[in-house]
């Protein structure tokens, strides 16, 4: 990459930007600044991002790339800067949640992002951002963390084990999901679980996390045991997806769930003690 350079008007914008601190620039904001057209804007926006001063995150979003990248600037390596981008109304969920709170082990190259309405994949950074819409009643239980020094908003402990229980294919399957419920374990906590299966208010997805509960050796306090009792229903729930795993297995009549993962695979590394 060659030394940056910067004609006088040019240097106005970047060093305005930079005196503002701002990071993230819209086609709007070059208009607003120079007080010019669209298209005068976005001629701009090219020869900046030619010279290095900016570098293109989705279309008419720009970030921008400070005096401190150094003379041949530098590029900023954080994907999560994504979330100045993204809808009012979302937060990081399923894996990579799972992840962030210590629950599974790797980070994802494909991150989940729960939001309220339909939206295309975006990458960024060579990170794939793929989205998952929900309604207005399963739109909850998140908190905003810092990730690189980016503030985003993230499913918590809580919601974040629901969702593994309750999408597993999202989390790299049932299995996955036993994972995260057994080492969430003892810090997860109970009232909350409660809560949070009561708003979802699934008979399937509050059957396995008990039927989970039992084979983990997970000790649940009364009030959550009959809330689950009263979950039963009268037809049967699977474990895992029928379609990786078919619809046969032993019934587990307690819950009234077919264990159709076989107990190998299931408990995979987890080993109980």
């Amino acid at each position: 990459m060659t030394r940056r350079s910067l004609s006088k008007r040019e240097a106005e914008l970047v060093l305005a930007w930079e005196w503002e601190k701002r990071r993230l620039i819209t086609i709007g904001d070059v208009m607003k600044r120079l007080r010019c057209s669209n298209g005068c804007a976005r001629k701009m926006a090219h020869t900046l991002r030619k010279k290095g001063w900016i570098e293109p995150l989705t279309k008419g979003h720009y970030l921008l790339v400070g005096a401190e990248r150094g003379p041949k600037g530098v590029p900023e390596m954080n994907p999560y800067i994504v979330a100045r981008i993204l809808p009012k109304s979302y937060f990081f969920a399923y894996r990579f949640a799972c992840a962030h709170h210590g629950l599974l082990t790797q980070i994802p190259r494909v991150i989940h992002v729960a939001v309220r309405r339909p939206k295309q994949p975006m990458e960024i950074k060579n990170v794939r951002f793929q989205f998952v819409e929900l309604s207005g009643k399963r739109f909850f239980g998140y908190q905003e963390s810092a990730i690189m020094g980016e503030k985003v908003r993230v499913s918590d402990m809580e919601r974040s084990i629901l969702d593994a229980l309750d999408r597993p294919d999202l989390v790299g399957g049932i299995e996955a999901g036993a994972q995260v419920l057994f080492h969430a374990g003892k810090k997860m906590e109970m009232t909350k679980v409660l809560d949070y299966l009561q708003r979802f208010d699934d008979s399937a997805l509050s059957r396995r996390f008990a039927c989970l509960c039992e084979l983990l050796r997970i000790t649940l306090p009364s009030e959550l045991k009959s809330y689950f009792r009263g979950q039963v229903k009268k037809n049967p729930a699977l474990l895992g997806s029928p379609k990786r795993w078919g619809t046969k297995g032993r019934l587990d009549k307690r819950w009234n769930i077919i264990l159709n993962v076989p107990k190998e695979y299931l408990l995979g590394e987890v080993r109980i003690g």
